[in-house]
């Protein structure tokens, strides 16, 4: 992270006009012209908050150096990312319910201020850094650290990154915040389950699959011929686009390698969904 007083007051001076422009109007515009998503359906606005947390204070950090070490395969984080996205969503849905707001609408968030904020980032904190918590691989948060100077790399991540959720909401108050959350979550994430594209890429992953001449083989078919033996799992379509669709932290350890080895995250663009970003 970069310090104010480390900026030029030219950089400083733009960052603020950028800030200045950054409305509740705009972002909602965002979302749904970027992710066909409606901001003003409170349900669907905590699925990409819930993305936006996910990918800031899980996945954007040492545990992503852990992966590249192979700590965790492709599969294991398709896995993991959705877990912790559900789990993530699942408290934001209980904390909005403790809050009082029972109204499907997201503008039932002007209720809250950013004190019941430091609440929810304090639970999600605690939950995130928890050493025993136990991931759908098997193993815990602690035995994937390997060691405590670890773990304290990754506590001290997301405790930097939940500060900073919570404190894009002291001025301009919890709505706009959780907006500029979701917005994270619908452009850096396209490619995410919870995402609003994620069941037409699984429709369209599971077609492919038994169209060896589709574009996303490669024009002689070449990825699809790399590609090992379907897991069972896979070869049941409807048993694994449930599991796509609703949890896919709880398919197999080889029907989740053999998905992301067979592209799912890497549809054709003339799919007509979202163009994948390097956060994916």
């Amino acid at each position: 992270m970069v310090n104010d007083d480390d900026m030029s007051p030219e950089v400083q001076r733009m960052l603020q006009e950028a800030q200045a422009m950054m409305t509740d109007e705009v972002m909602e515009e965002t979302l749904r012209s970027k992710a066909g998503a409606d901001p003003s359906h409170l349900a669907t606005l905590l699925d990409l908050v819930a993305i936006g947390i996910t990918n800031g204070a899980w996945r954007n950090s040492c545990i992503e150096n852990w992966h590249a070490e192979g700590r965790l395969s492709d599969g294991d984080m398709m896995r993991i990312n959705s877990y912790t996205t559900d789990a993530i969503r699942r408290r934001l849905k209980g904390w909005c319910i403790e809050s009082g707001i029972t109204s499907a609408n997201s503008t039932a968030l002007a209720r809250t201020d950013a004190e019941d904020v430091d609440v929810l980032a304090g639970r999600l904190f605690r939950w995130l850094t928890n050493a025993e918590r136990r991931l759908p691989t098997g193993m815990t948060l602690g035995e994937l650290a390997r060691s405590r100077e670890d773990l304290e790399e990754y506590e001290d991540h997301a405790d930097r990154v939940l500060g900073g959720f919570t404190g894009q909401m002291e001025d301009k108050g919890v709505r706009f915040g959780l907006l500029r959350t979701a917005c994270h979550g619908a452009l850096a994430c396209s490619r995410w389950w919870a995402h609003p594209a994620w069941p037409d890429r699984v429709d369209r992953f599971i077609r492919v699959l038994d169209d060896a001449t589709d574009s996303h083989w490669g024009s002689n078919g070449e990825r699809k011929k790399k590609l090992g033996a379907e897991p069972p799992s896979v070869q049941d379509r409807d048993v694994m686009r449930a599991a796509l669709l609703e949890s896919p932290w709880k398919l197999d350890p080889m029907a989740a390698e053999w998905i992301v080895d067979a592209g799912i995250g890497h549809m054709t663009p003339e799919t007509g969904l979202p163009a994948a970003t390097a956060s994916d």
